[in-house]
């Protein structure tokens, strides 16, 4: 009955219904997470788990119940109504209606891949980031939080069982690629393209709000990178399906070296692949994913998609 009640309203308002949305579909979904837990951890899982002891097995796991809960409740569900209530009837779901051939989804996955010496040397130029030293509390408060999403990250990874890597694969790989492609690409970037009339602005500032709400600014610049090149595979292929594949390519990529690693099958874990300095390697990543961009934009139409856009 609502579908497409504020498609005509101007983007400002429009951003304003999907942060309240946002925030209060967080919420509830964190409530609802915590109502779960309590039959098996008592009355005291809400300072359980603002305090968590990370090396506990039975608290990684409900946080790993937390997180699937806020991921689908609190991200896809506020966006999935978003669209919804603010695009037109027949393009409420558009973007997941759109054609794709399966050379171009394999080259979307392909592109990550190759681009991981180029993530790691962003990653490592982001390590080198000093603030002024009036800033200093700015700089303790994002190591803090970079300290804290490491813990998190390692406890959600440390696992050498099938099952767990099965529930790693759902909770980090599935369920982000589309609740996040949805929020911030069919969700934000649109709306920003709406509003600036520009993609390229549209694509950035969505970018960096999808690496700023992380809350690891030490792993900015990679984040950023990869949001913009989503943001453009979004916008050229007109095509959700594209930067989900993407963005499950890249989290998936983690999940698997780091439980290779922690078998002992291989010698590297998810942090530091990537990590080779060697100039010869970054240059062949940049060229691949270079000439891989131009591939699918061309395949894509993107220069008449972004027009399109434009208009």
């Amino acid at each position: 009955m609502l579908r497409g009640a504020y498609c005509t309203v101007n983007p400002l308002s429009k951003l304003i219904i999907l942060i309240s949305l946002l925030f209060s579909f967080l919420l509830f979904s964190s409530l609802v997470g915590i109502l779960v837990l309590v039959p098996f951890y008592g009355s005291g899982v809400a300072a359980l788990l603002s305090s968590p002891d990370f090396t506990d097995p039975s608290v990684i796991n409900a946080l790993k119940v937390l997180q699937i809960l806020n991921m689908a409740g609190g991200l896809l569900l506020s966006a999935l109504l978003y669209l919804w209530l603010c695009n037109p009837p027949k393009e409420t779901f558009i973007a997941f209606k759109k054609p794709i051939s399966t050379a171009v989804i394999l080259l979307s996955a392909l592109l990550i891949v190759l681009a991981q010496p180029l993530i790691g040397q962003a990653n490592e130029l982001n390590s080198m980031l000093r603030l002024p030293e009036w800033l200093s509390f700015v700089e303790n408060w994002m190591k803090s939080a970079e300290k804290q999403g490491e813990l998190i990250t390692e406890a959600f990874l440390s696992t050498t069982s099938v099952p767990g890597l099965t529930v790693n694969i759902f909770m980090i790989a599935i369920l982000p690629a589309f609740a996040e492609e949805v929020l911030f690409r069919g969700a934000l970037a649109r709306l920003l393209k709406d509003w600036t009339k520009n993609v390229h602005l549209a694509v950035f500032l969505s970018a960096c709000i999808f690496a700023a709400i992380h809350l690891q600014f030490y792993g900015f610049l990679p984040r950023f990178l990869l949001g913009a090149a989503l943001g453009y595979l979004f916008f050229w292929s007109g095509s959700l399906w594209l930067p989900i594949v993407a963005h499950f390519t890249n989290n998936m990529l983690s999940i698997t070296i780091e439980f290779l690693f922690r078998k002992g099958i291989i010698h590297t874990n998810a942090d530091n692949f990537g990590m080779d300095n060697a100039a010869w390697l970054i240059i062949i990543s940049i060229l691949s994913v270079t000439g891989l961009l131009y591939l699918i934009y061309d395949a894509t139409s993107g220069k008449q998609k972004v027009e399109n856009y434009k208009a």
